[in-house]
């Protein structure tokens, strides 16, 4: 409730019983004002009908008449009559007549038909008189008169009896008129005490509500008084001048003022500081003419306030503003957050502590992933180099422990970027079609020489037909969610062994991995899926444990939409279950095995210019480059690499990111401006920082792909599959044929690129050099059609009829992977295609030429061998 809403609420109830009051009073005096009106036009009339005294008036008259006729006859028998006596004894008798004719009587009699001809008479009677009395009156004229007096006595009498008449029938209705006056005067009288009576009623029920309403708001007025004192905020009401009208205890605390000292005070010199005194009473006084400012009503604000020792300290305060008699009253409600801000403060160096250890961390695992991928990119590389030597099988078995050994120690590093990657939500998860199957059997091949040195056999236990059936998800991190349970199992298994099962189904794949080792209790389950969490060997011993495997792996199972589930018994061995729900789909049209690793001529000699101030890692690149056939040439940092790319053209750069002098993303940058585009090969960016970012600034700054060290050998031939017969042929402009797509991953393989049997059989029906010439054909199409696709040469007919030509052409060859490229893309015309999807599709065009030459060359050398047996 607004404060003081309550006083406005008696205000309005006290202004309604004062205006029914006032109605029922104006009622009261109104009728009063009426029955005065009618008894005192009834008063009226009692006055005029006594004025006029009508019934002694007719009466008299025919007195009159006869004392005229007796005075007559007197002077007739009188020897000296007194005719001026006579004449006023009958100018009297007619005065009578005209009171009859003038009064009231005279008024009703003339409403009685009989009245206009009596009086008719009686002035002709008057007429004669006068005539006989105006001249000389003898005893004669005397009798006339006498006779006429008798003739007209007559007359008179029937006008008295009709004024009599008249008289009785007006007094009749003047008493009805009376009578109902009277009882209607009584029934006013009656209504008028009753309603008094219901005012009183009504002023004595609004006095008792107006009584109770008093003791509420007296109550309340308490209660308030009491919240406003036992309040742990200021509360401090000025008027609308900024007067100090009230200050509770709790601002007394807070401010240091006393109340008493403080009332009556401006509000500005006491609680405002000095500064934003004249801001705020401007604001003040807007609010009074406007109706509405920034700081009332505003809801809680932070404000500066001033103590009395002229201390300014912040608030959290509500500015609130109610009608008053003079203008508006303001509120104010004000809490002392000194200390809150304190803990904000120290809450926000808190924070900052916390994000300057995380940056710290995130720092310190990017220098060790360096570190540690720097040499193992030696290790591995020269252990890949080892292995295409000619090795005894005792020294191949070794190398194999040796490559396994450094792929757990890179799975480690990896495992340190990974459980950060997932925090930062960096961690995607990618699609495409695998079979868990051989993924499996891969793997297990890889860690049976761990599970060997610990006499352990490692065995896979599946359906013969689940091995071939194939599922849509990340095969990459079901292997890694798969290595670090099996490496676990090792790892705390002294004896007994170890089998993997696999059961699939229709929407879902399950991975057990079972041992005999140590076991969890069932208090610990839990806790080793949390991280740097590491159970202890038996014996005491200290095995290779980070803590991260597992927490790594439940967390990519559950960003894969599964999990990760444990049954397991101290001293009887644990059951780790892998459950991913993974869609079955239908295996690709060829999925062969993958090649073993030999070194093979390649279908054109590269340039490369490899860029790495690492004096092994160069060595190591040079060896694995020198075996594919290829011109190796080096630079010690970016800024040389830069000088030599200036002097002499490569076809591909490999360049490292971080080296003294120029670093390669600086060096990357340097090339693409200065360089003109025909002398602007493709680079492959190599890092030792395995992260997102750095694959980002890469390919922000130029470079056309981006590997994480140790580079393998399997992954560089297929890195050079795209770039083996481009050399030779380079594009006018120096677009397609350069750049590496940023969508080339390096795990993509040549499965699927060619159909070998539909190969196979066309090279018997042509002939190996007619299905030799026929590749050339297609690549010479190929390369004078690209720049039709993107717009930078005109096309003769239509981007769909140039895409369905070459889609013709690669079926004709089975090139597989460029003919379903090519259909996407012929659906999506008649729109120009983007660079980079040209430039992927100029990708898969060039690794299936090679590998189709590949095949060529291995048909030919068959039949010379057949040819030769």
């Amino acid at each position: 409730m607004r404060p003081g809403g309550t006083h406005g609420t008696a205000r309005r109830r006290r202004l309604n019983i004062r205006t029914g009051l006032g109605i029922a009073a104006a009622i009261v005096l109104t009728m009063v004002l009426s029955l005065g009106w009618m008894l005192g036009r009834q008063i009226h009339m009692l006055d005029s009908a006594w004025t006029d005294n009508t019934q002694w008036t007719l009466a008299q008259l025919e007195l009159e008449n006869a004392i005229f006729a007796r005075d007559v006859m007197a002077e007739v028998a009188s020897d000296t009559p007194d005719i001026d006596g006579l004449k006023l004894r009958f100018d009297i008798m007619v005065s009578r007549l005209g009171l009859v004719r003038s009064g009231e009587i005279g008024r009703s009699l003339r409403e009685d038909p009989e009245v206009p001809r009596l009086l008719a008479q009686i002035d002709a009677y008057v007429e004669e008189v006068d005539r006989l009395l105006a001249g000389e009156v003898d005893r004669a004229a005397l009798r006339e008169v006498y006779a006429a007096t008798l003739d007209v006595q007559a007359h008179k009498r029937d006008l008295s009896l009709n004024g009599l008449n008249v008289l009785a029938e007006e007094a009749e209705a003047h008493r009805h008129e009376v009578r109902r006056q009277a009882e209607f005067t009584a029934l006013a009288g009656g209504l008028l005490l009753i309603l008094l009576g219901a005012l009183l009623r009504l002023i004595d029920v609004q006095r008792r509500r107006v009584m109770e309403r008093d003791r509420v708001l007296s109550q309340t007025a308490d209660r308030l008084a009491s919240v406003i004192g036992s309040s742990l905020d200021a509360i401090v009401v000025a008027d609308h001048e900024g007067t100090i009208t009230e200050f509770n205890p709790a601002a007394e605390e807070i401010f240091g003022w006393r109340k008493e000292e403080v009332l009556g005070r401006p509000v500005f010199e006491t609680i405002v500081p000095a500064d934003r005194r004249e801001a705020f009473a401007e604001r003040i006084r807007n609010f009074i003419r406007l109706g509405k400012g920034e700081l009332i009503g505003a809801g809680r604000l932070e404000l500066a306030a001033q103590r009395r020792n002229g201390e300014v300290f912040p608030t959290e305060a509500v500015l609130t503003s109610v009608d008053g008699p003079k203008g508006p009253v303001f509120i104010g409600y004000l809490r002392d957050i000194t200390d809150l801000k304190a803990s904000q403060s120290r809450l926000i160096d808190a924070r900052d502590a916390a994000e300057r250890a995380d940056r710290a961390k995130s720092r310190f695992l990017a220098v060790m992933s360096h570190e540690m991928r720097t040499p193992l990119n030696g290790i591995m590389g020269v252990l890949d180099l080892l292995e295409t030597t000619d090795l005894t099988a005792d020294q191949r078995r070794k190398v194999g422990v040796a490559l396994a050994s450094a792929e757990i120690l890179l799975q480690l590093v990896n495992e340190s970027l990974d459980i950060t990657r997932i925090e930062t939500g960096e961690e995607k998860v990618e699609t495409m079609p695998f079979s868990p199957g051989p993924m499996l059997q891969r793997l297990l091949s890889v860690l049976r020489p761990l599970a060997a040195e610990k006499d352990l056999p490692l065995e896979l236990e599946a359906d013969e037909a689940d091995l071939g059936s194939w599922y849509e998800g990340d095969p990459n991190r079901v292997a890694q969610v798969v290595t670090n349970l099996i490496g676990n199992a090792i790892k705390f298994t002294e004896r007994g062994s170890i089998t993997v099962k696999l059961a699939l189904e229709a929407g879902g794949v399950d991975i057990e991995v079972r041992d005999t080792g140590i076991g969890i209790s069932p208090q610990d389950i839990e806790k080793v899926f949390a991280e740097f969490v590491s159970r202890a060997r038996p014996e005491g011993r200290q095995g290779r444990s980070d803590g991260l495997g597992l927490a790594i792996s439940r967390r990519l199972a559950r960003l894969m939409g599964g999990d990760i589930t444990v049954r397991s018994s101290p001293g009887k061995g644990s059951v780790f279950r892998l459950n991913l729900p993974l869609q079955r789909v239908p295996p690709p049209l060829d999925t062969p095995e993958p090649a073993a690793i030999v070194p093979v001529t390649p279908a054109a000699r590269l340039s490369i210019l490899v860029v790495e101030d690492n004096a092994v890692n160069r060595m190591v690149l040079r060896g694995m480059l020198q075996k594919f056939g290829h011109a190796v040439s080096e630079a010690q940092n970016g800024q040389m690499g830069v000088e030599r790319l200036k002097a002499e053209a490569f076809d591909l750069v490999l360049m490292d990111f971080e080296m003294p002098v120029m670093g390669g993303i600086d060096a990357t940058r340097a090339i693409r401006e200065t360089l003109p585009a025909d002398r602007q090969p493709p680079i492959i960016g190599l890092t030792a920082h395995g992260s997102v970012g750095a694959r980002a600034a890469g390919l922000g700054a130029g470079m056309s792909e981006v590997y994480a060290k140790p580079l393998r050998l399997p992954v560089l031939r297929r890195l050079l599959a795209g770039f083996e017969g481009v050399a030779d042929t380079p594009d006018a402009k120096g677009g397609l044929a350069a750049p590496v797509p940023a969508q080339l991953s390096p795990a993509e393989t040549d499965e699927g690129l060619i159909d070998i049997d539909d190969f196979d059989e066309m090279a018997e029906m042509l002939g190996v050099g007619q299905l030799a010439h026929a590749l050339e054909r297609f690549e010479a199409e190929w390369h004078e059609a690209a720049p039709r696709l993107i717009g930078e040469a005109p096309v003769e007919d239509s981007v769909a009829a140039l895409a369905h030509k070459l889609r013709g052409g690669a079926a004709m060859l089975a090139m597989s992977k460029p003919v379903e490229t090519l259909g996407e893309m012929e659906r999506r015309a008649p729109a120009l295609f983007k660079r980079d999807e040209v430039g992927l599709l100029n990708c898969q065009v060039t690794r299936t030429l090679a590998l189709a030459r590949r095949r060529l060359d291995m048909l030919s050398a068959e039949a010379v061998e057949a040819a030769g047996s």
